[in-house]
């Protein structure tokens, strides 16, 4: 079993573009030699910890989220609610929905859930609120994985499936998602992935040109945002989450990213897919999608796959890059973009001035003659 993820695995990370391309191990390294062991979390004790010299998370197979992201000794990017825990995770209520917070997927869009449900909101015990599966694992190269499956039964009939790996030594991780239809059904399924960020402060979402929208993105629900909340920044747009409001937003940018900044620290995604057949997108044509509730503390970034009516057997599959980076807690809207875009490779850093040039050799230099002194103590 675990031979068979890990060659699936394999086959996806050649699909990734160049810049995350580094961390995709061969399968042959990649093979599990030693299990992890389940800790104690808030109460839950089937958590599993995966963590590296610089990065940590923590994944609760009986809520299936992913509740916490950071760097090591640094707090949780996550928003988790601190007032819910294992026995809330117990409560079945009609029209009650834990928002526990986290990572979480969703295997179908909102316009969809009145085909299961009654509305569109909240989400039944059915998509939200029922325990996963889960184990994690070391591979032989060190790297650190867990694994989360949940059966959906009727009127679904799909088997869903997350596998996230940890990078060796990065801040940065990746998450394998899969669902299959293991019955009849004609209900569209989508991987539909949401981040919740705690006191995020701006978020930055692709824009294309010849995108359907006007503007390159589209106000869903709630009110609309106003010209203070957006900052257009050449092919990006840059939400003000420390305004007030409720807004939903989307893009349908094929770059398929999108990033958050709290204090300096960028939680950053990017999906690719595997077995794309050009059936669409939810919402409209939605690839990206965030939400964001200044009064409740948080926004969510959320990324979408096609959505598709899966016959018996067939699969919906994505690759989901999550990855950390400090800028400075100081830069404004378009900065910060273009401190994401340098990151990813989406726009080249800026020659410095040749004053700056010198600057910079006199601190290098220092710097070696600093290293030296150093050594030879």
């Amino acid at each position: 079993m675990f031979k068979s993820l890990i060659y699936g695995w394999a086959a996806l990370c050649v699909l990734l573009l160049a810049p995350w391309a580094t961390w995709c191990a061969t399968a042959d390294d990649d093979i599990p030699v030693a299990p992890i062991s389940a800790v104690e979390f808030r109460g839950w004790t089937n958590a599993y910890r995966l963590r590296n010299e610089v990065a940590e998370m923590v994944i609760v197979p009986e809520i299936g989220r992913l509740v916490h992201w950071g760097y090591v000794g640094e707090t949780n990017l996550f928003r988790l609610d601190s007032a819910l825990s294992k026995d809330a995770a117990d409560v079945d209520e009609p029209g009650i929905w834990n928002n526990f917070g986290g990572d979480w997927i969703w295997p179908v869009a909102q316009s969809h859930w009145p085909l299961f449900q009654d509305g569109d909101w909240p989400p039944s015990r059915l998509l939200d609120g029922r325990p996963w599966t889960g184990r994690a694992w070391r591979s032989a190269d060190g790297s650190q994985y867990a694994l989360m499956t949940q059966t959906y039964g009727e009127p679904l009939h799909i088997k869903v499936t997350r596998t996230i790996r940890l990078d060796r030594t990065n801040a940065m991780a990746s998450i394998r998602q899969r669902i299959e239809r293991t019955g009849p059904s004609d209900i569209p399924v989508t991987l539909w992935n949401i981040s919740q960020i705690r006191d995020a402060e701006w978020v930055v979402i692709p824009v294309d040109e010849d995108s359907a929208f006007f503007g390159g993105f589209k106000s869903m629900k709630f009110e609309e945002p106003g010209p203070e909340h957006i900052q257009w920044c050449g092919d990006t747009i840059v939400y003000d989450a420390q305004l007030g409001g409720e807004h939903k937003i989307c893009s349908d940018s094929e770059r398929h990213w999108i990033a958050a900044m709290r204090g300096g620290t960028v939680l950053f995604e990017r999906v690719k897919e595997r077995n794309a057949v050009g059936a669409g997108y939810p919402d409209g044509g939605c690839r990206i999608e965030m939400y964001a509730h200044r009064g409740l503390g948080y926004a969510e970034i959320e990324t979408l796959s096609e959505e598709r009516v899966l016959e018996p057997g067939e699969t919906l599959e994505n690759a989901l890059v999550m990855r950390l980076f400090r800028v400075s807690p100081d830069l404004d809207s378009c900065a910060l973009s273009d401190a994401i875009q340098i990151r990813i490779g989406e726009m080249e850093k800026p020659k410095p001035e040749p004053e700056e040039e010198e600057e910079e050799e006199e601190e290098d230099r220092e710097d070696g003659v600093a290293q030296l002194r150093q050594e030879r103590r």
